[in-house]
């Protein structure tokens, strides 16, 4: 019976155990499973690419595709730096290594906030001699208009990360969060 009990115990161990590193193997295989691809590819370290280079130590794009997609998209004019680097940023979602958690049915989950904040800063830059705020009405049409789908809120959609372009896109954020609880509390002292 004392065998029989240590057995059982140990089996039970080993059986956990194998149920463990299978769970922990499939969370790794989907979270780094580039689902934009058809191939089964996972995310691997890229580190010659020419942009979208904040994802060269896990991305899912190679260089000569992302040669190829940048090459081919349209260039905007007179955009400020933050318009840009949002687009930019937009553009290379195929390189994301989080794909799996945004990308299903052959569309780009989208968070909507993104859409309308980079349609802000946008609004003034020119694609086509024609200001953007003149093509599009709004965020939304916007990226509809580039086949993203619009998801709201932040979860399970593709979202702006603007600490991959340095501080310089922060500086207005950071200017705004000391000078705005400054002057609030210059009020509450007058």
């Amino acid at each position: 019976m004392v065998v029989w009990v240590a057995l059982k115990r140990s089996s039970i161990i080993h059986i956990s155990f194998v149920l463990l590193i299978g769970f922990a193997a499939t969370v790794i295989s989907e979270s780094s499973l580039c689902s934009y691809y058809s191939q089964a590819r996972h995310a691997e370290p890229q580190y010659n690419l020419p942009n979208c280079s904040w994802y060269r130590d896990l991305a899912c794009c190679r260089r000569t595709e992302v040669t190829s997609v940048l090459g081919s998209m349209f260039m905007i004019h007179s955009g400020t730096k933050a318009c840009k680097a949002r687009l930019n940023y937009m553009m290379c979602y195929f390189c994301s290594p989080d794909q799996a958690k945004w990308y299903e049915k052959g569309k780009v989950n989208i968070c909507s906030m993104f859409c309308e904040d980079t349609y802000k800063e946008c609004m003034t830059s020119k694609l086509h001699d024609t200001p953007i705020g003149e093509m599009y009405s709004s965020g939304k049409e916007f990226c509809l208009a580039n086949s993203f789908e619009i998801i709201p809120g932040k979860d399970h959609c593709f979202d702006f990360d603007p600490t991959v372009f340095g501080s310089s896109l922060q500086v207005t954020h950071n200017f705004l969060l000391v000078v705005i609880p400054s002057v609030f509390l210059l009020l509450l002292i007058l």
